[in-house]
């Protein structure tokens, strides 16, 4: 057999295999280039997404984020939790005219402590702007018609407690507040917001460790320059 006659028949009979692999080289090739150019567009697409955060933990505009939790928004001073274990006071009282263009404060109480001891606890919200200069403080004034165990009344004189500071949210609270002495349960307190100058509010502190000093009576009250906010009654019976 000459070399021509081998070549033809290599064309005919071994050339068709090479044929076929050549085709399979080709999808090879193909799909190698398909992966690579997906992998591009992906790392092309991340490249923008980083630039146009700065941080990858953070989603660029455009990309959805969840929403807070309902709960945490509509009730950011958390006072709807207490609403089966706290008391809301009967009797409560707010200057309308302050909080005219805002809802209405809400309070929410709890007497615990010793038995014959007890002590007040006060949790609220309100939307109040404080004016420049002025304190918002916290007064307190044992009720002259409820008696204690021994059947002494409250003093009715006026008691000052602490500065309330507000929260972002307008939430304040007044922990353990203890009312008096032993077998003062009985005695009912009134709470009173006020808001009196800084000169005043700083006076309160300085009378409070005077000789002797009981409270501030009915008289004596009515002598400091104010605003009334709101008070509430909470009974210890």
């Amino acid at each position: 057999m000459t070399r021509t006659e081998a070549g033809a028949d290599g064309d005919t009979a071994g050339n068709e295999p090479q044929r076929e692999g050549g085709k399979g080289e080709n999808r090879t090739r193909i799909v190698i280039a398909s992966i690579g150019a997906l992998a591009a567009v992906a790392a092309a697409t991340a490249g923008a997404l980083f630039a146009q955060t700065g941080d990858p933990k953070e989603p660029p505009n455009g990309i959805s984020v969840a929403a807070p939790n309902p709960s945490e928004s509509e009730d950011p001073c958390d006072l709807q939790r207490l609403a089966d274990s706290w008391d809301q006071p009967p009797s409560q009282r707010y200057n309308e005219s302050l909080f005219a263009n805002h809802n209405a404060p809400r309070v929410y109480t709890q007497v615990g402590g010793p038995a014959r001891s007890p002590e007040i606890s006060v949790k609220g919200q309100m939307s109040l702007n404080i004016p420049a200069g002025q304190v918002l403080y916290l007064i307190t004034r044992p009720d002259p018609d409820s008696k204690d165990e021994f059947g002494h009344p409250g003093s009715g004189r006026f008691y000052p407690g602490t500065p309330v500071s507000l929260t972002s949210s307008g939430c304040w609270e007044d922990n353990n507040h203890s009312v008096g002495y032993p077998g003062v349960e009985g005695i009912s307190e009134t709470y009173l917001l006020v808001l009196v100058g800084s000169d005043q509010a700083a006076k309160f502190p300085a009378d409070r460790k005077a000789k002797n000093w009981d409270g501030y009576s009915a008289e004596d009250w009515r002598a400091i320059t104010k605003i009334d906010v709101m008070n509430f009654h909470v009974s210890t019976s």
